[in-house]
């Protein structure tokens, strides 16, 4: 099965990190209006693939601020934010 999502961060989103110690697997939530996406670790799947998951999940986290904030910085410089009708 295949499934996609779109998920639009506005100034009502807020990500949240809920931390067990060492009796439950961490939550990672992002929360928007009306949606909610989260993060977490099942026991039926190996610690070291959730490992995996989570370091490539940050590796692209840091991509996408990286590539943000270039385009932040075009937009500053001038450029023009494409109309959303547009997209």
């Amino acid at each position: 099965m295949t499934a996609s999502m779109s998920f639009y961060a506005d100034t009502h989103t807020t990500v949240r990190l809920s931390e067990y110690g060492t009796h439950h697997a961490p939550i990672l939530a992002l929360n928007g209006e009306d949606h909610t996406l989260t993060v977490s670790a099942f026991h039926h799947v190996p610690i070291a693939d959730h490992l995996s998951f989570a370091r490539e999940l940050a590796a692209a986290c840091a991509d996408y601020v990286k590539a943000l904030e270039a385009y932040a910085t075009a937009l500053s410089d001038g450029e023009q934010e494409p109309d959303e009708d547009q997209q």
